[in-house]
């Protein structure tokens, strides 16, 4: 069971998106993610979560649909960007940066760039 919170993030000024995503925030929400999950609304999502900042790895088994991949600085900031990753692709996704948050989204529903910030209450 996932718990579900409200975010923003400012990907126009003075105008902040509402984002409602669920946490993973522990090893085993992390390791399930959205596996197995057969739909997600536009504005809802699922941001993992870390005590510290790594290089970190995904892959999209048993997950049935697309998946933009934001990884996120210990700030909050995005950082880098992986679009499109594919349902059901066991390849590895990793990042090049350090990161403590990864945010998935429906793949190209999000306009979103390098330099936004996500903003939670965890």
């Amino acid at each position: 069971v996932f718990k579900q919170i409200e975010c923003s993030i400012n990907v126009k000024k003075n105008n902040p998106q509402k984002l409602f995503l669920y946490v993973a925030d522990n090893e085993q929400k992390r390791s399930y993610g959205l596996m197995n999950r057969r739909y997600m609304k536009s504005n809802s999502g699922m941001i993992f979560i870390w005590r510290d900042s790594q290089i970190r790895n995904f892959w999209m088994k048993n997950t049935h649909f697309n998946l933009d991949l934001f990884f996120l600085n210990k700030q909050g900031e995005i950082i880098e960007i992986y679009k499109n990753a594919k349902a059901f692709d066991e390849t590895n996704i990793k990042s090049k940066e350090k990161v403590k948050y990864v945010l998935e989204m429906n793949a190209g529903e999000q306009n979103f760039q390098i330099g936004n910030k996500l903003k939670c209450n965890f």
